[in-house]
């Protein structure tokens, strides 16, 4: 708690996307099922459809620990030709109109703006993806910085939380994800990591455990609560 209290109030907060603001488990499960059995199809390679939480559990990962847990263990490096037919399905459902984000998370980030504390985004994504994050879901316009892997300058996710932290000129800083990976780029450049909660892993060493109540973590950040 110590390092979190080092780091309060912040000045950027840096959130994962998937997971984390967006509840792409609505969507997720059905879409890759549909994406695999035309991947099987038109290269005529028998799959096997995921359950709910096999699809679930790579939601976080970054491009082959994505797809290629799908695949026959022969074709698992055919990954991104997966991507490739799943990919525009992901960008027309999140593009569609639905608000898939988690409940209290528009006025969550509008209030963070309020108050005066920016705010970016850190995803494990490619542009594409993250484009339908920043237009269908409405992303670009709740949050200062979106950050992605084809962001410039970017390699990794800890390249993200730098960057951001480097472009808002801010010293107290947090990270708030759900995934281990999350969870690494935080620690690797010593920062305060904040866990959203949820069944798909289990982070132990975190500063803090949020219950998705968006002043649960106000009041973690000694921000002030949402009225």
């Amino acid at each position: 708690m110590t390092l979190l209290r080092n780091h309060l109030p912040p000045e950027l907060v840096v959130f994962d996307v998937d997971g984390t603001l967006h509840d792409t488990f609505r969507w997720w499960a059905p879409i890759i099922r549909a994406g695999l059995q035309r991947f099987g199809e038109q290269h005529r390679i028998p799959v096997v459809m995921p359950s709910d939480a096999e699809a679930e559990a790579v939601v976080g990962m970054r491009d082959a620990g994505v797809w290629a847990p799908f695949l026959p263990e022969a074709h698992k490096h055919r990954w991104n030709e997966l991507r490739s037919v799943v990919l525009p399905m992901e960008v027309e459902e999140v593009s569609r109109g639905v608000d898939y984000l988690f409940a209290g998370v528009r006025p969550l980030l509008l209030h963070l703006r309020r108050i005066g504390v920016k705010t970016a985004l850190a995803s494990n994504c490619r542009r594409t993806y993250m484009g339908a994050m920043q237009k269908g879901q409405g992303l670009a316009d709740l949050t200062d910085w979106q950050f992605c892997l084809d962001s410039p300058g970017v390699d990794h996710k800890i390249d993200m939380l730098r960057i951001a932290k480097e472009t808002a000129g801010a010293q107290r800083v947090v990270m708030v994800g759900d995934r281990e990976p999350d969870h690494e780029a935080a620690r690797a450049l010593g920062w305060p990591f904040v866990w959203r909660h949820n069944d798909r892993c289990r982070i132990e060493d975190v500063e803090f455990v949020w219950n998705g109540d968006p002043n649960h973590l106000l009041g973690a950040l000694s921000l002030p609560a949402m009225a």
